[in-house]
């Protein structure tokens, strides 16, 4: 059996639009985000075959935090694809186990680091010799096709801390700029787990109809208007702010969230909400949030998945 190991830091989206196009590489987001040092470990193992009948069909074995996930879609779709280019039908037992730091299912990017991490790590074991772009590549479609995500892997792949998507897409497809920062500390409360929240999103966003087209329009308009902001003043501070306004002119927080932004506020500072969760964070430290449940702190990450 062959082991090897994966980090990817995880990504906080404060506000995005949505790019569509047929291609899953070109398909995405604009928007801004942090990438924090907590992420994920995901550890990667293939055992050899033991039977004599070539070709033979992968076995996929998926662990998230100690626990076997029978779909874990995006994660699959990118062992799917990597062992796929193997030369060689000598491993058929595929095992992968990803650990991670931040909760899952609340707007940290966990899909996107678990796809990076793994496909990170599968290029080494099966001695691919794919480039980072190219493997972040593929944890980009994987995300896209499973409407898991948008933005999160290109983030992820290369770190910089505050990350600016300005053209959607993968690494050597979407383009990004870092906006420069101090060794700021995030704090964090969760108010609830969903792990379903941004499949619904971006399924009620991709579909036909009045109901689809107005969330798409009113999340792109808004969007759209807060990277013109960002723009203008390019700071941590400017991010936070737009951040806040993304997420109550969008209308994709929930009330508690609402509750979580004012009491942050009457403290005289300012609190986003992580897209697309119910996570509400602020930079530094915040007295407010520890009315609304435990608060853990994080801090932000230059580096990128390794």
């Amino acid at each position: 059996m062959r082991i090897t190991k994966s980090y990817s830091p995880s990504h906080i989206s404060g506000f995005f639009a949505i790019c569509d196009n047929k291609n899953p590489l070109y398909k995405g987001s604009i928007g801004c985000g942090i990438v924090l040092e907590s992420g994920c470990v995901t550890e990667v193992s293939v055992s050899p075959c033991n039977c004599n009948d070539l070709p033979v069909t992968v076995t996929v074995d998926i662990k998230i935090n100690g626990v076997r996930e029978e779909e874990a879609y995006t994660t699959r779709y990118v062992v799917d694809r990597l062992t796929g280019m193997r030369k060689s039908e000598a491993e058929v037992m595929v095992s992968v186990s990803t650990n991670f730091a931040v909760p899952v299912g609340c707007g940290f990017g966990a899909s996107g680091a678990g796809a990076l991490s793994t496909a990170f790590a599968l290029n080494k074991l099966l001695s691919l010799n794919m480039t980072l772009n190219e493997v972040a590549q593929i944890a980009h479609c994987a995300e896209v096709e499973n409407r898991t995500g948008l933005g999160d892997v290109i983030a992820e792949a290369y770190g910089g801390g505050v990350v600016v998507r300005k053209k959607p897409g993968p690494p050597e497809i979407g383009v990004i700029d870092r906006i420069p920062h101090r060794n700021e500390k995030i704090s964090y409360v969760v108010l609830g787990i969903d792990e379903t929240r941004t499949k619904t999103v971006l399924t009620e966003a991709d579909e036909e109809g009045q109901e689809g087209e107005e969330m798409k329009r009113r999340i792109n308009e808004t969007g759209r208007a807060a990277m013109k902001t960002l723009m203008r003043r390019p700071t941590l501070e400017t991010f936070i702010s737009v951040s806040r306004e993304f997420a109550l002119r969008s209308e994709l927080i929930s009330s508690t969230c609402k509750d979580v932004i004012e009491a942050v506020a009457a403290e005289g500072k300012i609190a986003g909400v992580a897209m697309l969760g119910e996570t509400v964070f602020v930079i530094g430290d915040s007295e407010a949030l520890r009315e609304f449940g435990v608060v853990k702190e994080c801090r932000i990450s230059d580096a990128g998945v390794s």
